[in-house]
């Protein structure tokens, strides 16, 4: 027997705001019935796991032990990021090479940190 990934899970205080970023972040709308005050929040893509965002009363004070790595389907790694910074995350790391290769830290509006890599074509 195996285990799946069924969440992976994000602790801030206002779940409902995390989701409708984390929502235009993978282009997948919030569960439906979902409302500004929720004390869990879900977003389901097909094919993947579940994104839960839990309420929680303290707030991120270290850097995160596990993050997600993010790969654009459609747009080189560049555009992505500037689309996310678009969209409200903002900038931790840059780890991008003059030859085009590495990744760029993020975080999203409530400090969890993610990385966004090259796409395949890239690499």
């Amino acid at each position: 027997m195996t285990s799946f990934i069924r969440n992976v899970s994000f602790d801030c205080a206002d779940p409902y705001v995390l989701a409708i970023f984390w929502s235009e972040v993978v282009g997948h709308p919030v569960y439906p019935g979902s409302a500004p005050g929720d004390h869990e929040v879900v977003i389901e893509p097909p094919g993947g796991p579940r994104l839960y965002f839990q309420a929680v009363p303290e707030s991120k004070s270290v850097k995160n032990r596990v993050h997600v790595c993010l790969q654009s389907a459609d747009l080189g790694r560049d555009a992505e990021v500037d689309r996310l910074l678009g969209i409200g995350a903002t900038l931790f790391a840059d780890h991008r090479t003059p030859d085009g290769g590495g990744w760029v830290i993020l975080q999203d509006p409530a400090g969890n940190e993610f990385c966004v890599t090259r796409t395949r074509p890239e690499a």
